[in-house]
Protein backbone atom coordinates (compact mmCIF):
# COMPACT_ATOMS: atom_id res chain seq x y z
CA UNK A 1 0.00 0.00 0.00
CA UNK A 2 2.88 2.39 0.85
CA UNK A 3 4.46 1.73 -2.54
CA UNK A 4 1.19 2.55 -4.27
CA UNK A 5 0.92 5.92 -2.45
CA UNK A 6 4.57 6.81 -3.24
CA UNK A 7 4.08 5.79 -6.86
CA UNK A 8 0.89 7.93 -7.12
CA UNK A 9 2.59 10.94 -5.52
CA UNK A 10 5.60 10.60 -7.81
CA UNK A 11 3.31 10.37 -10.83
CA UNK A 12 1.36 13.45 -9.67
CA UNK A 13 4.58 15.47 -9.22
CA UNK A 14 5.78 14.49 -12.69
CA UNK A 15 2.41 15.40 -14.22
CA UNK A 16 2.45 18.83 -12.54
CA UNK A 17 6.02 19.41 -13.74
CA UNK A 18 5.12 18.51 -17.32
CA UNK A 19 2.03 20.71 -17.35
CA UNK A 20 3.89 23.64 -15.80
CA UNK A 21 6.67 23.37 -18.40
CA UNK A 22 4.14 23.43 -21.22
CA UNK A 23 2.51 26.58 -19.88
CA UNK A 24 5.66 28.71 -20.02
CA UNK A 25 6.61 31.24 -22.67
CA UNK A 26 8.27 30.08 -25.84
CA UNK A 27 11.98 31.00 -25.82
CA UNK A 28 11.54 32.57 -29.26
CA UNK A 29 9.09 35.07 -27.77
CA UNK A 30 11.65 36.07 -25.13
CA UNK A 31 14.39 36.53 -27.71
CA UNK A 32 12.12 38.43 -30.08
CA UNK A 33 11.47 41.33 -27.72
CA UNK A 34 9.40 44.40 -28.53
CA UNK A 35 8.66 45.28 -32.14
CA UNK A 36 9.71 48.78 -33.21
CA UNK A 37 9.59 50.70 -36.47
CA UNK A 38 13.19 51.30 -37.57
CA UNK A 39 12.57 54.64 -39.32
CA UNK A 40 10.51 56.05 -36.45
CA UNK A 41 13.18 54.87 -34.02
CA UNK A 42 16.03 56.43 -36.01
CA UNK A 43 14.02 59.67 -36.24
CA UNK A 44 13.48 59.68 -32.45
CA UNK A 45 17.20 59.15 -31.78
CA UNK A 46 17.96 62.03 -34.16
CA UNK A 47 15.34 64.42 -32.75
CA UNK A 48 15.86 63.64 -29.04
CA UNK A 49 19.60 63.04 -29.16
CA UNK A 50 22.47 65.52 -29.08
CA UNK A 51 24.09 65.92 -32.50
CA UNK A 52 26.51 68.64 -33.51
CA UNK A 53 26.28 67.74 -37.20
CA UNK A 54 23.32 67.97 -39.60
CA UNK A 55 22.80 64.24 -40.29
CA UNK A 56 21.36 63.10 -43.61
CA UNK A 57 19.51 59.93 -44.55
CA UNK A 58 21.43 57.23 -46.37
CA UNK A 59 20.00 54.78 -48.89
CA UNK A 60 19.52 51.32 -47.38
CA UNK A 61 21.40 49.43 -50.12
CA UNK A 62 24.33 51.84 -50.06
CA UNK A 63 24.60 51.82 -46.26
CA UNK A 64 24.32 48.05 -45.92
CA UNK A 65 26.82 47.37 -48.69
CA UNK A 66 29.29 50.19 -48.46
CA UNK A 67 29.29 51.30 -44.84
CA UNK A 68 28.58 48.03 -43.03
CA UNK A 69 29.27 45.22 -45.56
CA UNK A 70 26.06 43.41 -44.66
CA UNK A 71 23.88 41.05 -46.68
CA UNK A 72 20.77 42.98 -47.72
CA UNK A 73 18.75 39.75 -48.00
CA UNK A 74 19.27 39.16 -44.25
CA UNK A 75 17.88 42.58 -43.32
CA UNK A 76 14.14 43.06 -42.98
CA UNK A 77 14.21 46.83 -42.43
CA UNK A 78 16.79 49.53 -41.84
CA UNK A 79 17.17 53.27 -41.36
CA UNK A 80 20.38 55.26 -41.50
CA UNK A 81 21.60 58.79 -40.85
CA UNK A 82 25.19 59.79 -41.49
CA UNK A 83 27.40 62.81 -41.02
CA UNK A 84 28.51 65.52 -43.43
CA UNK A 85 32.16 64.43 -43.06
CA UNK A 86 32.78 67.10 -40.43
CA UNK A 87 31.99 64.74 -37.53
CA UNK A 88 31.85 60.99 -36.86
CA UNK A 89 28.18 61.14 -35.87
CA UNK A 90 25.76 58.59 -37.30
CA UNK A 91 22.70 56.47 -36.57
CA UNK A 92 21.92 52.98 -37.84
CA UNK A 93 18.83 50.98 -36.86
CA UNK A 94 18.58 47.52 -38.42
CA UNK A 95 15.97 44.80 -38.04
CA UNK A 96 17.21 41.43 -39.28
CA UNK A 97 15.23 38.44 -40.51
CA UNK A 98 16.80 36.06 -38.01
CA UNK A 99 18.17 36.63 -34.50
CA UNK A 100 21.22 34.62 -35.60
CA UNK A 101 22.24 37.54 -37.86
CA UNK A 102 22.20 40.14 -35.05
CA UNK A 103 25.73 39.21 -33.97
CA UNK A 104 26.91 39.73 -37.57
CA UNK A 105 25.38 43.22 -37.55
CA UNK A 106 26.95 43.97 -34.16
CA UNK A 107 30.36 42.93 -35.51
CA UNK A 108 29.81 45.15 -38.57
CA UNK A 109 29.01 48.09 -36.29
CA UNK A 110 32.16 47.44 -34.28
CA UNK A 111 34.20 47.34 -37.49
CA UNK A 112 32.58 50.56 -38.69
CA UNK A 113 33.49 52.32 -35.43
CA UNK A 114 37.06 51.00 -35.65
CA UNK A 115 37.32 52.19 -39.28
CA UNK A 116 35.97 55.61 -38.28
CA UNK A 117 38.53 55.83 -35.46
CA UNK A 118 41.30 55.13 -37.92
CA UNK A 119 39.95 57.74 -40.36
CA UNK A 120 39.36 60.40 -37.70
CA UNK A 121 42.43 60.06 -35.50
CA UNK A 122 44.45 62.56 -37.59
CA UNK A 123 41.72 64.30 -39.58
CA UNK A 124 39.12 64.86 -36.81
CA UNK A 125 40.83 64.09 -33.48
CA UNK A 126 38.08 65.87 -31.49
CA UNK A 127 35.66 63.13 -32.63
CA UNK A 128 37.61 60.32 -30.94
CA UNK A 129 35.74 60.52 -27.59
CA UNK A 130 32.43 60.07 -29.45
CA UNK A 131 33.78 57.00 -31.19
CA UNK A 132 35.31 55.62 -27.99
CA UNK A 133 31.88 55.67 -26.36
CA UNK A 134 29.79 54.75 -29.42
CA UNK A 135 26.51 53.04 -28.54
CA UNK A 136 26.02 49.56 -29.99
CA UNK A 137 22.80 48.02 -28.69
CA UNK A 138 21.03 44.80 -29.61
CA UNK A 139 17.58 43.57 -28.66
CA UNK A 140 15.87 40.58 -30.28
CA UNK A 141 16.11 41.02 -34.05
CA UNK A 142 17.33 44.62 -33.77
CA UNK A 143 20.77 46.21 -33.72
CA UNK A 144 21.32 49.93 -33.22
CA UNK A 145 24.46 52.03 -33.64
CA UNK A 146 24.68 55.63 -32.53
CA UNK A 147 27.63 57.98 -32.45
CA UNK A 148 26.55 61.34 -31.07
CA UNK A 149 27.67 64.34 -29.10
CA UNK A 150 26.20 62.72 -25.95
CA UNK A 151 26.33 58.92 -26.20
CA UNK A 152 25.03 58.44 -22.67
CA UNK A 153 21.83 60.29 -23.59
CA UNK A 154 21.63 58.32 -26.86
CA UNK A 155 21.93 55.06 -24.95
CA UNK A 156 19.00 56.04 -22.72
CA UNK A 157 16.89 56.97 -25.76
CA UNK A 158 17.70 53.68 -27.49
CA UNK A 159 16.91 51.56 -24.43
CA UNK A 160 13.65 53.48 -24.06
CA UNK A 161 12.59 52.42 -27.56
CA UNK A 162 12.42 48.82 -26.37
CA UNK A 163 10.58 49.38 -23.06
Amino acid sequence: MKKKIIYTLALAVMLVAVLTACGGKDKKDDAKGKEIDVQTSADKILSDGDFKDQLATVDKSMALGRLYSLDEASVEAAAFYTNSNSTAEEIAVIKVNSPDYVETVKAAYEKRVADQKEACKDYLPDEMPKLDSAVIYTNGNYAVLCVSNDNSKASDIIKGLFE
